[in-house]
């Protein structure tokens, strides 16, 4: 499904998309951040809804974010701790 992300940051983003959502529905997010010329891929849950926005919460533990999650920060501009 294609979605428009608004207001990214390092623990989630905001997203407008024509579908119907439940909270706490884990979904997987593929985009093209900003000054990237790689695509990321991230899971994340559902954690907010009001029509067909929907706030997004990146759930750090996945294994497909684990190794390189450092490299997220400096996509946000911001320092990402990680815990273990």
């Amino acid at each position: 499904m294609n979605a428009l992300g608004i207001n990214l940051s390092d623990v989630g983003m905001c997203l407008f998309a024509i579908a119907n959502l439940p909270l706490g529905s884990q979904i997987q997010i593929e985009f093209l951040p900003p000054r990237c010329r790689e695509r990321v891929r991230v899971c994340g849950a559902v954690r907010h809804r009001a029509l067909y926005l929907y706030g997004i919460e990146f759930l750090v533990e996945s294994d497909q974010r684990r190794g390189s999650w450092e490299d997220f920060g400096t996509i946000t501009g911001r320092q990402v701790t990680q815990s273990q």
